[in-house]
């Protein structure tokens, strides 16, 4: 197992400088100046050269990867071309947010997903099969945002039972617990609901899978309960490719949040990279790009791990 790990972890770093090189080739290949959009096109030529060699931008690209790639190594990100903060800083600010909000949208989705998979796989092509199965194709037909849209006019709206923005503010944090979670409930519903749908036909499919099994017979045959076959036997092995799903999704949805930080206002890492786009902020792409890769790998690597937690018979 420690031989495994140290294997991926040796692969992380050569995994994230072709991510890294891949960002910045994008970022320089897009049409754009970072200083014409900074100080507009009436500054003086004089102030845009010297903003251009404050950020290294008067270099040859080797050079201003290299330069780069240099100060990455040391922990420095670089320096945000429209804020003039350390990225760092930005980071710290924004991916704790980030990470609530993704946590709180997998949270929901695997307390959705779980009893859904298991309920649907047990009453198979029954009416309850085909009501799950229905809430899953809705899930993958509507796209989060205008999920979210639909969340803010029925609860925040008609009802008035919960706030449409909140998270990451003074009183949210100083808040009791309820005034913490608030927040949190629409813009993770609007967020988790398609990884709940691929995660409920992944846990049926698979639960179905388990039950046709010849050991699910012989516990069945040995007198065994319910309860204690569907939740040791069947629900454990169904959840190693679910696992594997559970972690990608959560690493995918560090990066998806854009909209949904935009819609609900919410000061996260999606709304950054935004702005950092529309106003070619080029650290901040290459930073945020680099983390959000980063979180990727690491769940994966997660996920791998808790396989021998699931299944013994699996060894690395």
């Amino acid at each position: 197992m420690w031989r495994y790990l140290g294997r991926r972890l040796i692969q992380v770093p050569l995994v994230l400088v072709v991510v890294s090189l891949m960002t910045f080739l994008i970022t320089r290949a897009t049409p754009g100046d970072p200083v014409q959009i900074m100080l507009g096109m009436q500054t003086s030529k004089e102030a845009a050269e010297a903003m251009r060699k404050e950020f290294n931008l008067d270099r040859s690209l080797p050079e201003q990867y290299a330069l780069w790639i240099g100060k990455v190594v040391q922990g420095d990100l670089g320096r945000s071309i429209r804020l003039n903060d350390p990225v760092t800083s930005l980071l710290a600010e924004r991916l704790p947010v980030s990470l609530q909000l993704a946590a709180s949208a997998m949270a929901f989705a695997l307390l959705v997903s779980i009893p859904l998979g298991v309920i649907a796989a047990l009453r198979r092509n029954s009416w309850i099969d085909y009501l799950c199965t229905g809430y899953t194709v809705a899930g993958f037909a509507i796209p989060n945002f205008g999920l979210a849209l639909i969340l803010i006019y029925v609860f925040s709206i008609q009802l008035d039972w919960l706030p449409i923005t909140g998270i990451g503010t003074a009183e949210q944090v100083s808040g009791g617990l309820w005034t913490y979670i608030k927040p949190f409930i629409i813009p993770a519903i609007a967020l988790g609901t398609l990884q709940t749908a691929i995660l409920t036909r992944l846990l049926r499919s698979s639960m179905i899978d388990v039950l046709s099994q010849d050991y699910m017979r012989t516990a069945r045959a040995k007198g065994l309960l319910p309860a204690t076959i569907i939740v040791v036997h069947a629900l454990k092995n169904a959840m190693i490719p679910f696992v594997t799903m559970a972690a990608i999704q959560f690493g995918y949805m560090i990066g998806i949040q854009v909209t949904i930080e935009y819609i609900f206002a919410v000061p996260g890492m999606g709304s950054a990279v935004l702005n950092a786009v529309v106003n070619r902020d080029f650290p901040v792409i290459q930073g945020f790009t680099l983390v959000i890769s980063a979180f990727f790998l690491f769940a994966n690597i997660m996920a791998d791990l808790f396989y021998a937690l699931l299944d013994p018979r699996i060894r690395y």
